[in-house]
């Protein structure tokens, strides 16, 4: 009977789950708005529950943080990206753990976030503190973001991803802002060291090589830049892998791990491969969505410059998640192998239980005929489904250029290049550079 009422309280369970509202919907019309151009909208929508505790909380941050960014509300968006970013930290959690949450219904858990994700957070903080002109607190993020890279290693310690040249990069620039304004050599030497950083990443990155050069010979020159941050496109979303057995690697993880076991009487490997025939791969996939515009050109009184991949965040997506898979695949389909055994075998004893109950009461053989069924197949795993939770506002790749220029007013022709090599779209942009100064242009592309 113990059994029974735990299948009962299980179903009851699954049918509150899967009637919640996900995510997904939350998200839909405020995505809408946000890809239509209307970002203040987008985030207006979601600010309501930005101070609401729910496992949705940092999703909502998140959003709501980036969609305020490409507004051009930076103050606000710091606001609420702050707030993420005490969330957001990278926490290695050990596989066995990472393994037992999969085989749950994650979506009714708090969203952790990816780890290229949460990388991010402090990546468009930094972003927001040079629009701001405020270059130490630029500085401060841009060091986070690799400290939190730092965090996140294999089981055998070692670094999962390279370092993030786009911070890099950025770091570097908002160390020169602060060498300009506090004439200060430690500072210019922290740009230089990332220059160098940054070239043994990429040896073959001429833009690098020419501003580490440029800014060892550059203490007397009253020349300022423009610097062109873009970014181009959208970022992947996640979608579900299928049915678990449609996978080759996941099913044959399985039969691996099914011939890991001997197998107690009745149970046979056909009987544990057609209780798994419906259920859902529990760990998603990145889907690419679009992204039209491989680069900008910028020209200004005749000089030319063109903006530069420096982190590909579609890449970085679909790589973090693959890696994961390839991962935890194998300790995934054992700890599934060991589930359907345990149902299969409790099924078969509730079978001979059935035949001794018969006779006192046909309604409750009836009922211990449903969990023997319950035991297998599509209710085991029932609510063992893949956590689709991802930030949907990002773009695919940030990109960056630098055009160094004489103090003074300046119209900027800014030119969106197509991956045919056409012009997509023209724009013009007015701006000024005082003595030594930067001004940064942020763009965004949306499809």
């Amino acid at each position: 009977m113990k059994l029974v009422k735990l299948i009962i309280i299980a179903a009851c369970l699954a049918t509150l789950v899967s009637c919640a509202k996900d995510y997904r919907q939350f998200i839909s019309a405020p995505e809408e708005k946000f890809y239509r151009g209307q970002q203040l909208e987008a985030a207006r929508l979601l600010l309501p529950y930005i101070n609401e505790a729910g496992k949705d909380q940092l999703l909502f941050m998140m959003e709501a943080g980036y969609a305020l960014h490409i507004a051009e509300k930076y103050e606000d968006s710091n606001r609420v990206l702050l707030k993420a970013s005490q969330i957001a930290q990278v926490t290695p959690i050990s596989i066995s753990k990472e393994v037992a949450a999969l085989l749950t219904n994650q979506t009714a858990t708090n969203y952790r976030g990816e780890d290229f994700e949460k990388v991010l957070v402090h990546m468009y903080l930094g972003i927001n503190y040079l629009m701001l002109k405020n270059a130490e607190e630029a500085a401060v993020e841009f060091k986070s973001v690799n400290n939190e890279l730092q965090k996140i290693k294999t089981e055998n310690g070692q670094a999962r991803y390279k370092q993030n040249i786009m911070a890099k990069y950025l770091a570097a620039i908002s160390h020169e802002l602060r060498a300009d304004l506090n004439n200060s050599e430690e500072d210019r030497e922290y740009a230089a060291v990332e220059y160098r950083q940054i070239l043994k990443l990429k040896p073959d990155f001429a833009m690098a090589r020419s501003d580490l050069a440029h800014l060892q010979s550059s203490r007397q020159s009253p020349a300022g830049e423009l610097v062109v941050i873009f970014q181009s496109g959208r970022s992947p979303i996640k979608v579900s892998r299928g049915k678990l057995l449609d996978d080759p690697g996941m099913r044959v993880s399985i039969s691996v791990a099914i011939g890991s076991h001997t197998l107690a009487a009745g149970v046979t490997a056909a009987a544990i491969m057609s209780s798994l025939l419906s259920a859902e791969n529990p760990i998603p996939r990145f889907k690419i969505q679009s992204n039209k515009t491989k680069f900008v050109r910028v020209t200004v009184s005749g000089k030319h410059a063109v903006t530069e991949t420096l982190e590909n965040v579609e890449y970085t997506a679909m790589k973090n998640l693959e890696d994961d898979y390839g991962r935890l695949r194998a300790k995934v389909a054992a700890s599934i192998v060991v589930k359907t055994i345990a149902s299969i075998a409790a099924g078969i004893a509730a079978k001979e239980v059935t035949k001794h109950v018969a006779k006192a009461s046909s309604a409750l053989s009836s009922l211990v005929g449903v969990v023997v069924g319950a035991g297998t197949g599509a209710a085991l795993f029932s609510t063992m489904r893949p956590d689709l939770r991802c930030w949907h506002f990002l773009p695919a790749t940030l990109q960056l250029a630098r055009l160094r220029l004489m103090p003074g007013k300046y119209t900027a022709k800014v030119e969106f290049i197509g991956f045919n090599g056409a012009v997509q779209n023209t724009k013009y942009c007015n701006f000024e550079i005082g003595k030594r100064g930067k001004y940064f242009m942020n763009l965004r592309t949306l499809e």
